[in-house]
């Protein structure tokens, strides 16, 4: 299982304009102090910091001032390269805006951020400068004294309405519509953008650069941008749409195989050397072809002395041309050279080197060169769309229900496979099937009938062949409900 991912600390905090209203109110009232510890000195806070009018209009100017800062921000953030490519009809002066966005996306989202930041505390300053023109005529019209009560409710008439305004106008309006229209709204304020970032980034870089510092003794990292989503989480939200039938279960599982595609080794989906249906070099051509016909198959691998030293693979129409030619056929002749790659290969790597030798079936090679099976394009293909059953193909599923908690499984059966079936959690750094993990358990090669109990199950080998388990009967060695 693989840990979480790490989430990115924000480096300034986010909507604190009340807390800071009431914080700047308590130090402008212990500046205002000059009558002793609890006298307060009220004719020189009745004189206005500045005009009322003017204190409106600022804060009108300012909430303006930050719903761009919103809208720039949160357009560069969900601009990515899909969008000039979903819309191959934009102009390319606006194309070039919105990739120049794109590349200086980092500078941006963190200049437009601090820009926010900074018309927070404009409007921190403005509204205590206009919350301090009420207090007085709230103490004289309630008849009160002018004390910390009066402040207290000025702060509050002027403090709650603009936070509502700002919230409403300076933060969700802009920042729904740009979540909406990205590219729209990145041409329309690029100018704006990118003025702020070449003024803001100025301080923004520093101070990122600080809280990261600060953060990195966190395990996290500062950052004004949104993280992007992790392969947990788009499985989560894939997982999500399957759930309210926004896409198929089978949509569901194919973009499943495709993150856990990159994570598979050629080991893991090899047929085995034990299971191979190879043969000797120098086999006569027609009992290679009778082999081929009981098969199904249409390559065979072909050794040199022994099954460990694949040395080519012969295709079935290579075959066929030079018998229906009528001349001497010598396997040998015929035979293709394989490639070799090490079990620990990726498939992503592996579909890629044979695309480009244009070979449908590679050899497994273990660390001592030994042969460890070979695994086809087929193989590959099949950890995308799932089994893929062909006219030879005698389709058996690999656990069977036998009753009620008890399967028949087979021994080629993959670990992680039979974990999905039967609710279990076998792991094994060793073996990869079922098969090989009761083995290594065993210690030896169990004979049919005998029985082992691991982590909880108890598995019955009902078949052998001498050398490998080839089935078994797996149940919980406590029946549920006991």
């Amino acid at each position: 299982m693989s840990e979480p991912p790490q989430r990115r600390v924000n480096s300034v905090p986010n909507g604190i304009t009340l807390t800071l209203a009431f914080a700047m109110g308590a130090l402008w009232l212990a500046g205002q102090n000059t009558g002793g510890a609890n006298q307060m000195d009220v004719d020189a806070f009745r004189q206005p910091v500045g005009n009322g009018g003017a204190a409106i209009g600022a804060i009108v100017g300012v909430i303006a001032l930050n719903a761009f800062f919103v809208a720039g921000e949160t357009a560069v953030e969900a601009l990515r390269n899909l969008h000039l490519k979903q819309r191959p009809d934009t102009d390319e002066p606006r194309r070039a805006k919105l990739q120049a966005l794109v590349d200086g996306k980092s500078k941006y989202v963190a200049a437009c951020a601090l820009g926010n930041r900074f018309c927070r505390v404009a409007l921190v300053f403005l509204s205590f400068m206009l919350a301090q023109g009420f207090a007085p005529g709230l103490a004289d019209r309630f008849g009160w004294d002018f004390d910390f009560r009066s402040i207290l409710v000025g702060a509050l008439l002027v403090a709650i309405p603009v936070e509502v305004l700002n919230l409403m106008i300076g933060e969700l309006l802009p920042k729904s519509y740009s979540a909406l229209n990205p590219s729209k709204v990145g041409a329309l304020l690029y100018p704006f953008i990118r003025a702020t970032g070449t003024v803001l980034s100025i301080f923004a870089l520093p101070v990122a650069a600080m809280a990261n510092l600060v953060a990195s003794r966190f395990g996290g990292r500062a950052s004004f941008e949104t993280p992007n989503q992790t392969e947990d989480e788009i499985k989560a939200l894939v997982d999500s749409a399957e759930e309210t039938g926004e896409i198929e279960s089978e949509e569901k599982e194919l973009i499943h195989s495709v993150f856990e595609f990159a994570d598979t080794v050629a080991r893991e989906v090899m047929t085995p050397r034990v299971d191979l249906d190879s043969m000797p070099v120098d086999t006569p051509a027609v009992d290679v072809a009778r082999v081929m016909r009981e098969t199904g198959h249409s390559r065979i691998p072909l050794f040199e002395e022994t099954d460990d030293q694949i040395v080519g693979i012969l295709h079935a129409k290579d075959l066929l041309m030079a018998m229906v030619e009528d001349v001497e056929v010598r396997v040998r002749d015929l035979m293709r050279p394989p490639i070799f790659v090490p079990e620990g290969k990726s498939l992503r790597e592996l579909l890629t080197e044979m695309r480009t030798s244009k070979s449908q079936m590679a050899v497994v090679q273990d660390e001592f060169g030994g042969t460890s099976g070979v695994v086809t394009i087929e193989d590959i293909v099949e950890e995308l769309v799932g089994e893929i059953v062909d006219e030879y193909d005698e389709e058996m599923p690999e656990v069977v229900a036998e009753g009620q908690d008890t399967w028949s499984v087979d021994g080629k059966t993959h670990l992680d496979d039979l974990n999905h079936e039967v609710g279990a959690t076998f792991e094994s750094e060793e073996f990869d099937t079922i098969g090989g993990y009761v083995f290594g358990h065993f210690g030896r090669q169990p004979t049919m009938g005998e029985t082992i109990e691991i982590d909880g199950y108890r598995f019955d080998v009902i078949e052998t062949d001498g050398r490998r388990i080839l089935r078994l009967i797996v149940r919980p060695a406590v029946p549920q409900g006991v």
